[in-house]
């Protein structure tokens, strides 16, 4: 048994399922906000009646130039009360975002902006303690030993494909003095 015990997984999804899987996780998300503000306003499933009464950019403006899109583009459905249901991750991309934005409470797409957002500063990052490794340390050790053969370099260029999302890298420079400081490579 080696003492490198690591187990690589690869999934393969289609870009079709990706994207409705993305568009939900976006939609759901403004959802969650929109709870927060009212419990009742849960709503994943629309009729064409309700599409057309939202008057969305980007669909069309009648009931039946709705249900004539959603079978073209072969929208999911559901039946429900005697009609179809269309999921919101199905709409066209205008009609989507003004959904989310009313979910939200954005202003229109036209709006003036101006003093809308009113978001406070992100926190400062805490500085990590003189002995603690920035999250990118491990994944690059691990290639050193593994696919690099030890070569910094080459380990270093894979790096970002080997990093959690929203990981930050550092430019090469203060990588290295960080790998000093940790006495992990030579001054």
């Amino acid at each position: 048994m080696t003492a490198d015990c690591t187990l690589d997984l690869t999934v393969t999804v289609e870009i079709e399922e990706w994207s409705y899987i993305k568009r939900r996780l976006g939609y759901l998300e403004a959802l969650l906000l929109r709870i927060l503000r009212e419990e009742s306003a849960i709503q994943e499933w629309f009729s064409a009646a309700e599409l057309e009464a939202m008057r969305l950019p980007g669909l069309p403006p009648s009931l039946r130039g709705i249900a004539r899109k959603a079978t073209a583009e072969n929208w999911p459905s559901i039946w429900r009360n005697r009609k179809y249901h269309y999921h919101v991750s199905a709409l066209p991309a205008r009609a989507y975002d003004a959904l989310i934005a009313r979910l939200i409470d954005l202003p229109p797409l036209d709006h003036d902006l101006e003093g809308v957002f009113s978001l406070p500063s992100p926190p400062s990052p805490k500085p990590l303690p003189e002995n603690a490794a920035p999250p990118w340390v491990l994944p690059l050790m691990r290639l050193m030993k593994g696919e690099a053969e030890g070569h910094l370099g080459r380990a270093w260029q894979s790096l970002p494909d080997h990093l959690p999302e929203g990981t930050f890298l550092p430019d090469a420079d203060e990588a290295a003095k960080i790998l000093v400081r940790l006495g992990l490579a030579k001054g």
